[in-house]
């Protein structure tokens, strides 16, 4: 007899990723990408994975996806990363205070569009007549069990945790009728079983149980192992979100501060990591450069907004620049000092959440895979480095819940602790911490020297 798996479903942002369990800890890994941006894409890229996963053997589902993506009637999709919803924004910071959103909503209002109010607030405008609005993870449970059910975290920003459910009072305000959204339910609440669907010569099984399960980014913390009061942790991707677990809401952040779980996750994101260290690798082949290389050198310094940045300065028209070339500048510096400015976009997040203090840093994505960046970061923040074994933490932390679900464990928090292993630790050696900090400041009085030439930039274009 074949052993048993759970299955964790993550749609990211390009590509569907599908880490199937098993009871002995095997893992077994699918990725398929998206051939569009669409209901149609992100459906066929999940079928081709499935199909080559074995089914047979799952006793449950997790799932897991970008939020801040709106899909309108299966058909009009408002991605993530559209400007779509500022002003919008404006009009709900304008009139109501953070206490105000701390009652209804369970937290502070964030400086960020995609979050649901600015956006249904735009659709109600721009698609009076919409019969059904939903982000794609409730697209999918839907698709796989027939059931039309999401989760409250999914929709933070627009749901009272501890209700469990939308807030009437901002939804009248804004005009919208939730009868268009999904249902919310407990995150660990299986949304029904599945239904036989042909995955192109193969087939899903029927009556699987599948779990609503948790926006990415809380997945990721629970596929982290975050769990702890001081836990602090670094989940890099085409953003990256730097962050610690608190005990108590904090309504006067200027970054973004709510409940997960048992806890409350007070963080910073930024907007360009990814793409910087993109960008870097196209510039200069590698990111490879160390700091023990870098000390007889002075690379430039670089500020990573090439997509804007969010927190902490929340700059749509900021964008990316070297300071202080010279003229024997090697590509081997400039890729360190991209590798630097990514890491220091990072140290301004922590710094702009009062520096709390932390034992550990805990690392994960697709970034974590480059030693020369994680060393940057244990020696920046001065903390010991945990890099995690799955950099997938997102479609880790959906199995934890499915694993939990099929009872297996007593909850998904015990489920991660046994799936959540560290792969290595970095110790930071202490000698480069003191110039790196100087080279921080230098950075940090960069933007505001820049800030209106950023905007100016903007006109003449």
């Amino acid at each position: 007899m074949k052993m048993k798996s759970v299955m964790g479903i993550d749609l990211g942002t390009s590509s569907v990723k599908i880490l199937q369990v098993y009871q002995d800890g095997t893992v077994r890994k699918q990725k398929a990408g998206y051939t569009a941006v669409s209901p149609e894409g992100w459906e066929a890229a999940v079928w081709e994975a499935l199909s080559r996963s074995e089914l047979e053997t799952v006793e449950g589902i997790g799932l897991s996806s970008q939020v801040g993506t709106y899909i309108v009637d299966g058909k009009e999709v408002i991605g993530w990363d559209s400007g779509i919803g500022a002003r919008e924004l404006a009009w709900l910071k304008e009139r109501y205070s953070p206490e105000d959103f701390a009652e209804e909503i369970s937290m502070p209002h964030p400086d960020i569009a995609s979050y649901p109010l600015p956006r249904l607030k735009y659709i109600q405008g721009r698609f009076p007549d919409a019969a059904k609005v939903c982000q794609p993870k409730d697209l999918l449970c839907e698709r796989l069990t027939g059931n039309f059910v999401t989760d409250p975290y999914s929709w933070r920003g627009l749901t009272n945790i501890s209700a469990g459910e939308y807030s009437r009072r901002f939804l009248d305000a804004i005009g919208f009728s939730g009868e268009k959204l999904p249902r919310v339910i407990k995150e660990t609440e299986a949304a029904g079983c599945t239904r036989a669907i042909d995955l192109g010569g193969y087939r899903l099984p029927e009556g699987i149980p599948v779990f609503t399960g948790l926006n990415d980014y809380f997945s990721a913390l629970l596929g982290m192992g975050v769990r702890h009061t001081g836990d602090m942790f670094d989940i890099s991707g085409t953003s990256e979100h730097l962050g610690v677990l608190e005990e108590k809401l904090n309504i006067h952040t200027k970054l973004v501060s709510g409940p997960y779980l048992d806890h409350f996750v007070h963080y910073g994101v930024t907007a360009s990591s990814g793409v910087s260290l993109e960008f870097g690798l196209g510039l200069c082949g590698s990111l490879t450069a160390g700091l023990e290389k870098m000390r007889a050198k002075q690379p430039p310094v670089f500020l990573p907004y090439l997509n804007g940045e969010r927190a902490p300065l929340w700059d749509t028209d900021a964008r990316g620049m070297f300071f202080g070339i010279s003229a024997d500048c090697s590509r081997e510096e400039l890729g360190y000092a991209v590798l630097e400015g990514v890491v220091f976009s990072l140290y301004h997040i922590y710094e702009s959440m009062g520096m709390p203090g932390a034992s550990r840093l805990r690392i994960t994505g697709g970034a974590a895979v480059n030693p020369a960046l994680n060393r940057l970061k244990a020696e920046m923040f001065g903390l010991p480095a945990d890099i995690l074994e799955e950099t997938d933490s997102s479609a880790l932390g959906a199995a934890a819940i499915a694993a939990a679900g099929a009872g297996w464990f007593k909850d998904p928090f015990e489920a991660a602790e046994q799936m959540c292993r560290i792969k290595s630790s970095i110790e930071p050696e202490g000698r480069y911490t003191e110039r790196l900090r100087d080279r921080f400041s230098i950075y940090k009085e960069l933007y505001p020297a820049v800030k209106k030439q950023f905007q100016e930039l903007r006109r003449i274009k």
